[in-house]
């Protein structure tokens, strides 16, 4: 495979991981004491993708129960998470219409060729 094709599929593999990462911190932002992740991508060897997984240990908001326990609840911004899908899902498209565009080269070159 050509090194732009592997490129995009690479990219393709980290932005889902990201997505699901992401989804995942909305799934549980209403969980006591769930400490949200971030996707950070990273470029790889031959232009290749890759994401990395890591915690945040920002403490979430602190609520005073009524026997005056205090109870943490997650660190999940709701607002930064949809912001940061809508950016992941864009990059998604993007890559996504690359690799057509290259799989569609490709078949023109070979219906030159033969």
């Amino acid at each position: 495979m050509p090194i732009s094709v592997n490129s995009n599929l690479s990219a393709l593999d980290a932005l889902a991981n990201k997505q699901n990462v992401t989804a995942n911190n909305i799934a549980n932002s209403a969980s006591k004491e769930f400490k949200k992740s971030t996707a950070e991508l990273e470029a790889g060897p031959n232009g290749s993708v890759t994401s990395r997984v890591q915690p945040v240990s920002t403490p979430g908001t602190m609520l005073i129960n009524e026997d005056g326990s205090v109870q943490e609840m997650s660190n999940v911004d709701l607002g930064e998470e949809l912001t940061d899908m809508i950016g992941t899902k864009q990059a998604y498209q993007a890559n996504l219409k690359a690799f057509k565009t290259s799989d569609g080269m490709e078949k023109s070159v070979l219906d030159l060729i033969g």
